[in-house]
């Protein structure tokens, strides 16, 4: 619609050097390194079960946005008025279609959560979620990647998968795990359809998805059986498991992006990718954790008292 492409052009307006970096500083809250970044936070160090909920969700949320992406082909807004300039992309260029948006989208899902399962912290949690979410929206126009109407959807779309999923966990209770026979094959399926019918980035999407949510499913199981990880440490403990648990998976993500750059004949190197960095998170990182110390072993035996 006309409005929302005026709208852009009047953000985009007042623009100059410090508020492009400005906002599109603010744009990385959104993005996928930073919001798993925290999600991982919440399961090496505060409480397992949320963690898995936080990034259970976020993935399955992230999918159905891609879905929507697909179905709806809308297209960026710096595209469209690519002849005239009217709309302009700063920063770097998105590649794929604009609605819903996948940013807005992911920091809804991560702020949703926060305010959902720490209800005693709600007072600060829930102002600070709401300025994030809205300065995120924002910087998404301002970029010239996004309508309004763009942003509004993803946040909504965040905001009713965490409540939707949120009521199937509290179903499942302890057993949140098994969550994984429906997820996992509905995923399965989801890629074989697109690597049918969609090809490029969406392709490359759908299987980093499978893969990631598919080591998280199978990570979580065992871990939760057989390493049985305490999260409670010391403050310093804290500091190193996070600190180490990051930088190995970081290690993982570059140097796999590097050994599979370029091979055309490798469809599924965003599969093994990713379900080998779901694998670290999820198992590898808190069995190194428990093998190194680096946790409360009082508070695992009053646990099992």
């Amino acid at each position: 619609m006309q409005w929302e492409a005026d709208l852009l052009h009047a953000i985009q307006g007042v623009r100059n050097g410090f508020t492009d970096k400005f906002w599109t500083l603010v744009s990385f809250l959104g993005e996928e390194i930073f919001v798993i970044a925290v999600m991982m936070f919440v399961f090496w160090c505060v409480d397992k079960r949320k963690g898995f909920k936080f990034i259970n969700i976020y993935f399955v949320s992230v999918a159905i946005v891609a879905g929507l992406k697909v179905l709806v082909h809308r297209v960026r807004p710096f595209n469209k008025y690519a002849d005239n300039n009217y709309v302009q992309s700063i920063g770097e260029k998105s590649s794929d279609y604009c609605f819903p948006s996948g940013h807005t989208n992911s920091i809804s899902t991560l702020s949703t959560l926060v305010v959902k399962e720490f209800p005693r912290a709600r007072k600060f949690t829930l102002p600070v979620a709401i300025a994030l979410v809205l300065l995120v929206m924002f910087s998404r126009m301002y970029l010239g990647q996004h309508y309004l109407t763009d942003v509004l959807t993803g946040a909504c779309t965040g905001i009713a998968i965490v409540l939707a999923l949120g009521f199937l966990y509290d179903l499942l209770k302890d057993r949140e795990e098994y969550i994984a026979v429906v997820i996992v094959p509905l995923a399965i399926i989801a890629s074989v359809f697109i690597g049918v019918f969609v090809k490029g980035e969406m392709l490359e999407t759908s299987l980093t998805l499978t893969g990631i949510m598919t080591s998280a499913y199978i990570g979580y199981f065992i871990e939760k059986r057989v390493v049985k990880f305490n999260v409670k440490a010391a403050l310093w403990q804290q500091a190193v498991k996070y600190v180490l648990g990051a930088s190995v998976a970081g290690l993982l993500y570059f140097a796999l992006g590097k050994l599979f750059a370029g091979d055309a004949t490798m469809w599924l190197y965003g599969y093994i990718r990713y379900f080998l960095i779901g694998a670290w998170l999820m198992l590898g990182a808190p069995a190194l954790f428990k093998l190194l110390g680096l946790e409360n072993k009082n508070a695992e035996r009053k646990e099992s008292v």
